[in-house]
């Protein structure tokens, strides 16, 4: 009888890893879409100035920031945002709206079951009323760097230790792949 239970709690225990392994944990636009918008902001300020006072300054808030991952051949995640500010120019206040288009890669740091996206690059961008377009373009090296900074430190998505499937994907996973509309945490086991 006592063979009988070891065999069944065997059974069971490589049925489990067997499933939890055979499909690796993915993760989709819409999950890391949500924790941009209802998380990233509890975590870092988006909220800032940059320039000189008196001379040149732009108080910025960026908000709306959404993903695409893996549309392109290169298969990274591209990302999407919004910039309002209010720049002061020469004493002159105006009020204007930066579209950010950008693209980075997707990194996992295993130690702390996070994703990150990195190696942030601007694809384009643009400034409404285009009549600031120009002025602005001095902000947009700060702003990249600021942007950059929040990414590389601050994860997009961490892994929940309290669920099963994701505490075993931390204690074993090796490699992002990135798919489209999703990314798949592979681990380093069967």
């Amino acid at each position: 009888m006592k063979l009988l239970h070891k065999l069944t709690a065997v059974s069971l225990t490589v049925g489990f890893a067997s499933m939890v392994f055979a499909s690796p944990l993915s993760i989709s636009e819409q999950e890391i879409n949500h924790y941009l918008h209802n998380h990233l902001a509890e975590k870092v300020p988006l909220q800032n100035n940059v320039g000189v006072p008196g001379l040149f300054e732009l108080d910025y808030n960026l908000h709306d920031l959404i993903t695409r991952i893996g549309r392109t051949d290169e298969k990274k995640v591209e990302i999407q945002g919004i910039v309002d500010g209010i720049l002061t120019t020469k004493g002159k206040k105006h009020n204007a709206q930066v579209k950010l288009n950008l693209d980075t890669k997707p990194y996992y740091d295993a130690e702390k079951g996070a994703l990150f996206l990195q190696d942030v690059r601007l694809l384009s961008w643009s400034a409404t009323p285009e009549k600031y377009q120009e002025k602005l373009a001095m902000f947009m090296p700060v702003l990249m760097d600021g942007l950059t900074e929040v990414l590389n430190s601050t994860p997009v998505y961490t892994l929940d230790e309290t669920k099963s499937k994701e505490a075993l994907v931390k204690k074993f996973g090796k490699a992002i792949i990135v798919e489209k509309g999703e990314l798949r945490l592979e681990t380093s086991v069967f």
